[in-house]
């Protein structure tokens, strides 16, 4: 079968040689805070540069400076570094991990000559999805997995720090659990959707309603000059059986977070409920999960 792995893309230790399924390497997407939103607004002076690259250096810095190994992030994900896989966290990963995440955030976005995306990424991948999955199922799971004490209780400082630093410009200290998870949702899907209208990401498929061979099919796998040749007949061959489980429906058996532990309507998203510090009846979040729902194809 294809050696698609999770959260890693080192190939040369690991059984990823066709791909990796990955949050944070669409960290690739996701622009510089401070730095890729002042060239978009064009703001050149010399003062705001600084600013800039100061504002992105602190959140770095903080990114980097203790493991949080619930978020499904550590520098090894990347590449073979120098430093020793018995210490999970200490000054060598510190600095391997600014290292990484300073040339690895927003590196799909860099342009080189003739406006041609650069290699700069440390995995350029030949391809790359964007798995989306309706907005509101992924408010729920993440409220599930990071609330603590459930929808009313607080956020997982874990997640509050990746969350603040990749969007700072939200507080997210204010937010509710609800509000931090549906903010979140709708800022990475947002970065990555806008990166996919430049040209940048490949495909967004719904992963409710696709098929494995579907998404075999749109990542090149059964392209003639895919990387390794071999797989195009047998793949074929899969997925013209209208017997294999390749050309069903996915089913998640794995990393199965809520349960039916956790059921949200709509009007969970508006200001004043669950712990929200937001006026009641406020609908800034309701509007963006909603647009982002239209966004992706759900309506």
């Amino acid at each position: 079968g294809l050696e698609i792995g999770h959260e890693n893309a080192v190939a040369s230790w690991s059984f990823v040689r066709d791909g990796t399924v990955s949050w944070f390497h669409g960290i690739r997407y996701i622009p510089r805070p401070g730095i890729d939103n002042n060239a978009e607004h064009n703001f050149s002076d010399d003062r705001n540069i600084l600013k800039g690259k100061t504002l992105f250096q602190s959140v770095v810095d903080h990114l980097c400076k203790e493991l949080r190994p619930t978020m499904g992030f550590h520098p090894f994900m990347f590449r073979d570094g120098k430093c020793s896989l018995r210490q999970k966290w200490d000054d060598c990963w510190k600095d391997e991990c600014k290292d990484i995440l300073t040339n690895e955030w927003g590196c799909g976005l860099r342009k080189g000559d003739n406006d041609i995306v650069s290699n700069s990424c440390e995995t350029p991948f030949y391809k790359t999805l964007h798995q989306a999955r309706h907005p509101l199922r992924t408010v729920e799971s993440l409220v599930t997995k990071f609330c603590i004490g459930g929808v009313k209780g607080k956020v997982q400082p874990s997640f509050l720090a990746f969350a603040g630093d990749l969007f700072p410009q939200h507080n997210f200290l204010e937010m509710s659990c609800i509000e931090a998870a549906g903010y979140y949702t709708v800022e990475y899907n947002n970065a990555i959707l806008a990166a996919r209208q430049k040209g940048d990401v490949n495909e967004t498929f719904k992963v409710e309603q696709t098929t494995p061979c579907v998404i075999a099919q749109i990542a090149g796998f059964m392209d003639e000059n895919a990387t390794y040749s071999f797989h195009n007949s047998r793949l074929l061959n899969i997925c013209n059986s209208k017997d294999s489980e390749a050309t069903q429906l996915m089913k998640s058996k794995k990393n199965l977070v809520n349960k039916g532990q956790l059921s949200l309507d709509w009007d969970d998203l508006i200001g004043g409920k669950h712990g929200s510090r937001k006026q009641n009846g406020d609908r800034d979040l309701y509007n963006h999960v909603k647009n982002l729902e239209q966004a992706l194809g759900y309506q």
